[in-house]
């Protein structure tokens, strides 16, 4: 049988908490704390070309990649 094909990103929340070592909600303070900046900078740039940035998924797939991590949280505190 033939694997069904998603449009959605591949997202692995275990994978993002074994990269950072903490637990699912410290994961989410990190990537909404970097979901705000992103939409700051999307703002701030006047491209409004794009109507929309999907900072939350972007944020966890950078925190999925070892981009950010727990690091981030303690540098916004």
């Amino acid at each position: 049988m033939a694997k069904k094909l998603s449009r959605a990103l591949n997202l692995d929340i275990e994978k993002c908490v074994k990269q950072t070592g903490v637990g699912r909600f410290e994961i989410i303070l990190i990537a909404a704390a970097r979901a705000r900046e992103l939409s700051k900078q999307h703002r701030n740039s006047g491209n409004m070309d794009i109507d929309h940035v999907h900072t939350g998924m972007s944020s966890l797939l950078e925190v999925q990649e070892g981009m950010i991590g727990v690091e981030y949280l303690r540098k916004i505190k």
